[in-house]
């Protein structure tokens, strides 16, 4: 009885190191040949490096997004700091001349 082919997908590590559980399978690469997989290589594959394939063609411009509500933009930025010079807030000038706040969060 043969065994039906598993593809076998290579995924980034996490952060942590993985500890292997109980689904984890231990799985053995070989080339076609029976000589075991060293990634890059594989016969025909020695000194190859992947290559970008051709670059399709440009598409339509879509349509142009609906206008904010105020239409402003940002002229203007006054930056407020502390004794020891660390940001802590400011305030921000619109291109109609008023003002708002700027706040300052620290994660």
């Amino acid at each position: 009885m043969a065994y039906p082919v598993q593809n076998l997908i290579v995924q980034a590590g996490g952060k942590k190191k993985h500890k292997a559980g109980p689904l984890d399978a231990p799985v053995a690469l070989w080339n076609p040949d029976g000589t075991p997989f060293i990634p890059g290589t594989a016969p025909g594959t020695q000194g190859l490096e992947p290559q970008p394939g051709p670059v399709g063609p440009q598409g339509d411009m879509g349509p142009a997004g609906p206008k904010g509500d105020d239409g402003l933009s940002l002229t203007a930025i006054e930056l407020t700091a502390d004794k020891d010079g660390t940001i802590t807030g400011g305030t921000g000038t619109l291109s109609d001349g008023s003002t708002i706040p700027i706040t300052v969060k620290r994660a």
